[in-house]
């Protein structure tokens, strides 16, 4: 069940992680990724999740749906302990050395948390779609005007 809107999808198979990480069950979590399963419990539980590039974290103990597409990932509620957790769980592991071998040469040194920059978006523009009816507010202009309100803080 979505923790916010009970009548909403709380989205794909590491829901679990997310509800917990939204209601202050637990501080982070990991999920498991084939197609949609960190991404999407995240979006509809207002949680923080990485997918990360197969191989990048181990999948020893995981049962892939396809080893090309399973990843482990963390589920936060910030962006930054988003961040710590990767750093933790990225890199070589024996146990998948196949895939994390290739993927580990990737890890930036000093690993990911040096790129978390507090102004990382000054100055960028960010796209905003107008054709709000893709959104799902239909003809709910109090929605609608909650969305508004939060693009002019964006701005």
């Amino acid at each position: 069940m979505n923790p916010y809107v009970a009548t909403l999808d709380p989205c794909g198979s590491s829901t679990g992680s997310a509800i917990s990480v939204a209601t202050n069950m637990v501080t982070v979590s990991l999920g498991t990724e084939t197609d949609g399963s960190i991404l999407c419990p995240s979006s509809a539980n207002s949680v923080v999740g990485i997918k990360p590039t197969v191989g990048l974290t181990s999948r020893a103990g995981v049962i892939p749906v396809s080893p090309r597409q399973d990843t482990v990932g963390p589920i936060c509620r910030t962006v930054a302990d988003a961040v710590y957790v990767l750093d933790a769980i990225v890199g070589f592991d024996k146990n998948d050395a196949v895939a994390t071998r290739k993927a580990s040469k990737y890890i930036p040194k000093g690993g990911y948390l040096k790129h978390l920059n507090l102004d990382g978006l000054k100055g960028k523009r960010l796209g905003i779609m107008r054709a709000y009816p893709y959104f799902g507010f239909g003809n709910d202009i109090e929605t609608l005007n909650k969305f508004k309100k939060h693009f002019d803080i964006l701005r």
